[in-house]
């Protein structure tokens, strides 16, 4: 029983850390992301004729140089969907970058991108 609580004290203070530092954002805020999403998603021509449509989560990693990189979907509709929102994030502006210490560090990131068809 000493080991669990010993591997949880382990765990919990790896974790401080990753608590402590701001997370990273985008340039403008959720409405400009938003608005970015909006102005610059091609709905893929295949998936809009079968009509397909939800939500693709992505997460990716804002490096400390605010740049984009480690990009995996989370939640995964369609490949066609998916490919294109991997194209939205990894074409996003440079995000300003999570801070640790007053330091810019990497950091995780997810991003929902809605597909709908009208």
């Amino acid at each position: 029983m000493k080991r669990f609580f010993v591997a949880i004290a382990l765990i919990f203070a790896m974790a401080v850390p990753a608590f402590s530092a701001t997370a990273p954002t985008f340039p403008g805020g959720e409405d400009a992301m938003k608005k970015y999403i909006q102005e610059n998603l091609k709905y893929p021509a295949m998936a809009k004729e079968n009509g397909i449509e939800g939500i693709v989560n992505v997460a990716f990693t804002v490096k400390a140089d605010g740049s984009v990189g480690s990009i995996k979907i989370v939640r995964m509709i369609d490949p066609d969907l998916e490919q294109e929102a991997i194209r939205l994030v990894k074409n996003m502006p440079l995000w300003t970058p999570a801070e640790e210490g007053g330091a810019p560090v990497d950091a995780t990131a997810t991003v929902s991108i809605p597909f709908i068809l009208e």
